[in-house]
């Protein structure tokens, strides 16, 4: 017999992850955006004053580098008001170039004022858009390739310029990946215990709803699944795998093709880090994903 969704809530309400998958997503502490990612660039400017201190001879003059902490003040001013906006790909190449140019003015590769970028590719991986965080990252790539390489190769710094552009583009696909896991972690847990319901909420539950509706089991397998760091329908499709569900029921279940249930068990499996339904299934109870 199906649940009701009053009584899925209140089953909700008691859920216990196992010990065993103590593997969890921490949330950002803070619920304001904007306040984290102005601490995020008063972080930065502040790393950038300590290098102009400590560096010996200096490399910008006091005047230039009152300059430099104005535009990085402006800097952090824009994005932290752009924070919450969901921002065009030309906008976010925009500040990406921007950054560029302000760091080829104050002496990149060397410039102290580095951190500036790395802070924007933390910003842009807050921006509500697909993978924000790699397109800035790949946006400075191609600019640092136009405007800097060819100044390091002058001053013999291609080795420094070549390793600032990598860390940048490393640090845009992991924030890229954390930020994504975050939302789908705080997501997953404001739909099962936050009242009221929004619409994405009540999606959720909906796909809840469906995994659970043809055996009685408990919901640790959905909810410490998003904890290890699997998207909310990566979770629903390890719940109906761990039911023993065929990709037809599955697709009858959520309304799919088949085709679409293929290509996104295979990325569940990537995910997991197995080859087919079996060792998925396996995995989970490996990862104490399956209350005993």
């Amino acid at each position: 017999m199906a649940r009701t969704t009053e009584g899925i809530a209140r089953s909700l309400r008691s859920w216990h992850v196992p010990p065993t998958a103590d593997l969890r997503i921490r949330p950002l502490t803070w619920d304001d955006p904007e306040l984290r990612m102005l601490v995020a660039h008063v972080a930065a400017l502040v790393a950038a004053l300590v290098i102009l201190i400590v560096q010996r001879p200096q490399p910008m003059r006091a005047g230039e580098a009152l300059i430099g902490v104005v535009i990085s003040v402006g800097f952090t001013l824009v994005r932290v008001l752009a924070v919450r906006r969901r921002l065009a790909v030309s906008t976010l190449a925009l500040d990406a170039v921007g950054t560029v140019v302000f760091l080829a003015g104050t002496g990149a590769p060397t410039s102290p004022f580095f951190v500036l970028a790395l802070a924007g590719v933390w910003w842009a991986a807050h921006v509500p858009r697909r993978r924000s965080g790699l397109v800035y990252g790949i946006s400075f790539a191609c600019a640092y390739a136009l405007l800097v390489i060819p100044q390091a190769l002058q001053v013999s710094a291609l080795v420094e310029a070549l390793e600032d552009a990598s860390v940048l583009i490393i640090v845009a696909i992991l924030s890229d990946w954390f930020v994504r896991v975050d939302r789908r972690a705080l997501a997953l847990g404001e739909a099962l215990t936050v009242p009221p319901f929004g619409a994405e909420q009540l999606a959720i539950r909906e796909g809840l709803l469906r995994a659970l509706r043809t055996m009685d089991i408990p919901v640790d397998v959905v909810l410490a699944a998003g904890q290890v760091g699997l998207t909310a329908v990566q979770a629903e499709l390890l719940a109906y795998l761990v039911l023993g569900l065929t990709n037809l029921e599955i697709s009858d279940a959520v309304g799919v093709s088949e085709a679409t249930v293929r290509y996104r068990l295979t990325r569940l499996y990537r995910a997991l880090g197995v080859r087919g339904r079996r060792e998925a299934a396996r995995r989970a109870r490996d990862l104490g994903l399956v209350a005993k």
